[in-house]
This record gives structure tokens, sequence and C-alpha cells, in this order.
């Protein structure tokens, strides 16, 4: 009770230190006791306050110092997420967002529409790709960044934003009422042979609902077979992966978690009494976290075929937990191992028949959230690590770690494309990148042999059925 009542009464000193804009460390000093770690950050804090050469606003002090707090982990998957931040996490992983319904990106200094999203009112209203965004809501956005520009047209369903866009020279205003938009993760379709091949993008919410409908879709069109594609799949939510594996995984564990306190990994299991098709999966260095985990319980289950390269090797669960401010901390709570007690982080999961990535074969755009700079960390910078391979640059290794070789290939990516070396992908390095990703042929060996393992996966089980 004592040690809770000292707690309580340091956190409130602190709290008045702030108030009082750091002015008396000594005050905190009489108090703190034992806590001399508690008792060295707010005289840091103070003395940054009182005597830096510049006014510095107590909010970016404190900001700075959960940020320093959490990157000290060393983990690049934990990380405090200011209020704009968290927003769009949640609408990265709710895959569903208030807004008009467009792509854009950035180009020769203007926010320009990549295209707008079938069905959305963007579409609706008539903005087309190359449409030059001149002003959201009356604010001029030319030289705007990607991230600032969405954030303006991004809003509450139902209400209005006025668009203002430029047009072969022609300027045009288009009001526009805010939707829900939902980002669908899924792609599908026929191929000869009725086999299915269905692509998985993320694992956002929306993901194995929507990956039903596509298996319920290619069920009715005689699908005799599947191909799941998580080839560059950074992964998503926990959760959504276990719904996805649910669909291929006869009964049994899924996953194993193991978290901090607890003396056994907690299992995830599936429910599905057989595994109904013949079933080979696409796998790559993109392909991370919960594509893993639907990879790792496909591979140890025996529930099909893996085809592909080595995947990333992301084997951590993080939790999100949201603050008072409306930020949030994103922070690892756990590890996981595959059904047959791998752990597979760091390491990733080896294919049973490896087909390497050729320099031919075309990838999905990159997508960032954010502007990459060297010494930072994550699932986008394996992704472009990815991507920067793909494209022949000198990448040994995707680590998800923004340093060394990546700064170097990303200079000569902007050297190439004739902009400053800067060593950072901004957009204009990032659409250049895309640019060439764009221009590479479309032939890709790692699905035609997808299509061969099925054809000899759908002869056996026929002759068996007989």
């Amino acid at each position: 009770m004592q040690k809770k009542k000292h707690l309580v009464l340091l956190l409130a000193v602190v709290l008045v230190c702030v108030i009082l804009a750091f002015k008396v460390p000594t005050l905190v000093r009489a108090f703190a006791g034992p806590d001399q770690d508690l008792l060295r950050l707010v005289e840091v804090l103070s003395r940054v306050k009182e005597s830096y050469v510049e006014e510095v606003p107590t909010e970016k002090l404190i900001e700075g110092a959960l940020k320093g707090m959490v990157d000290s982990l060393g983990d690049p998957y934990s990380t405090y997420l200011n209020a704009d931040d968290y927003r769009e996490f949640k609408a990265s992983t709710s895959g569903t967002f208030g807004g008009v319904g467009v792509v854009i990106t950035a180009q020769e200094g203007y926010v320009t529409v990549v295209s707008p999203i079938k069905g959305t009112p963007g579409e609706q209203a008539g903005l087309k790709p190359g449409d030059r965004i001149l002003k959201v809501d009356g604010k001029d956005v030319r030289g705007l960044d990607v991230e600032s520009a969405s954030r303006l047209i991004l809003g509450e369903p139902g209400t209005q934003v006025v668009l203002e866009v430029e047009r072969e020279g022609e300027k045009l205003t288009f009001t526009i009422t805010r939707e829900f938009i939902e980002v669908n993760p899924v792609e599908w379709k026929m191929l000869p042979d009725n086999i299915g091949y269905i692509r998985l993008t993320n694992f956002n919410e929306h993901a194995g609902e929507r990956l039903q409908e596509a298996l319920m879709a290619l069920t009715k069109q005689g699908m005799q077979g599947v191909i799941l594609d998580l080839r560059g799949n950074p992964g998503g939510l926990l959760s959504q992966a276990l719904e996805v594996a649910q669909q291929f995984v006869p009964a049994g564990p899924v996953v194993y978690v193991k978290e901090r306190g607890l003396e056994e990994p907690r299992v995830l299991n599936s429910k599905l009494k057989a595994a109904r098709w013949p079933l080979v999966v696409l796998v790559d260095g993109g392909s991370a976290s919960a594509s893993e985990i639907v990879a790792g319980a496909v591979q140890d289950r025996k529930a099909g075929i893996l085809v592909g390269e080595k995947t990333f090797g992301k084997a951590t669960v993080q939790d999100v937990f949201s603050l008072s401010d409306g930020g949030a901390l994103k922070i690892t709570i756990g590890r996981y191992l595959t059904p047959s007690g791998r752990d597979i982080n760091k390491e990733g999961i080896v294919p049973d028949i490896i087909v390497p990535t050729p320099k031919e074969q075309q990838l999905p755009a990159l997508q960032l959230k954010r502007v990459l700079v060297p010494g930072t960390g994550g699932l986008d910078v394996a992704e472009l690590q990815q991507r920067l391979k793909v494209l022949g640059y000198n990448i040994p290794e995707v680590d998800g770690i923004y340093s060394g070789e990546t700064v170097e290939a990303v200079k000569k990516l902007q050297e190439k494309s004739g902009l400053a070396v800067t060593g950072q992908v901004d957009n204009n390095t990032l659409a250049s990148l895309n640019k060439q990703l764009a221009a590479l042929n479309e032939e890709d060996p790692q699905l035609q042999k997808a299509v061969e393992v099925l054809q000899e996966q759908i002869t056996k089980k026929v002759k068996q059925a007989a």
C-alpha cells in the first residue's frame, strides 16, 4: 500500500512539473526518493525546456521522449503512434475509411490522381486519372506530400469536401460527399483447367470475408484446385490469418502464440472438417507475419504445397493500446510458432518447391505511409528491399532494416532517375521505383510452376476418386 501511495504521489509531482513547464526539478527531487530513473527524465526535460537556445513546445518534447522510450526496445515492430499516425494505422488495418475513394501520388510538384476506385464517390463525381488536385476545401495543396494531402481529403462519412483540380489546362471543381471506402484485399479469377487463383494483398479486417466470397464464386464456376498468392503480402491481423487458414487447413492447430506470463503457449485451431481442394500457396521474401502464419500452417499440416522463395521471417505478435491523447502504443506482446513448433522469426519458411523470383517478374506497386529514412525499420522497408532486389540492385538480405546496401541502392536509383541523391524514399523516389516496376516483363514462372503442381495434384485426386 505504501509503495502504491508513493507512486501516486510521484506521478502527481511529475504532472505538476509538466504543467509548470518543468521549472521545479528540486520539488521533484524532494519527493522522488529512490526512483532516480524518473528523476533523471524530469531533470532532462526541465533543463531542455529552460536552457535550449530556442523555445521548444512541451508537447514536442514529451512526444519525442515517448518515441525514444519505445525505440530503445530495439524492436522495429514496436512504436509510439501520435493521434494522426494512429488514425492512419486504424484505417490500414480496418480496410475501411471515410473518403472519396481516389488513389493519389505526388508528380511534378502536384498531388495527382492515379485512379478513382470503382463505385466510389470520386469515380461517380467524375475524377479521372491524371487530374491534378490544386485545392482541398480552399487550401492550396500544390507541393504538398501525399500523406498531408490525404489527411485533408479524408474525413467523416456524410461530410463534403471540395476539390479543385486541373485537367488538360482546364480548372474544374468537384463537391463530393465522403462515404465509407472499403479496401478489398482480395483479387480472384479462374485460370484454365478450372484452377482458381486468389491474390491476397494484406490481412485487413475484410480479408477472411472477402476470401470466402471469392472461394464461393470460384466453386460455383467449377473450381477443382486453388492457388493462394501471398507474395508481397506484409501481413496484418492475427484474427484474419486464422480466418484465412481455416478455409484450407483441416481441424487442429494453426498457430501457437507464446506470451509473457503464460507457462504454455495459446493454441489457435481450425475447425474445418477436411481440406476441400488441392492447394498451392505462392510465397516470397515479402510474405511476412500473418502470411507466414497461413503458409506455416499449410506446410506443417500438409494442407497444400508452398511454391516460391523463402518468406521474410517475422514471427512476433503486436497489440495496440489506445492512449488518452488519441495516440496509441503498438508493442510486441508475444511470438508465434508454427503447428510443428517451429520458430521462424528471422529465419522464414522455405517453400516445398523453390522457384526464384526473376528480374522480369512484375510486383505490385509499393505503397508507403511514411518517408523512409536511414536507420528505420519495418515491414514497409522489407517490401522496399524486395522490390529493389527484383530490379537488380544489390540487396543481399531482405531484413527490414533501412541501412547499408539498401541506402546505397536507393541512392543509385535516385541518381539513375535524375533525382536528388538523398538516400530517403520520398514521394518522387517512390514514384520512380514504381515506374521501373511497372516496366518489367509480365512473365511469372512462379505462378506457372504453381499451375503445373496443382494440375498434378488434381489429376492425382481424380485417379484416387476413380
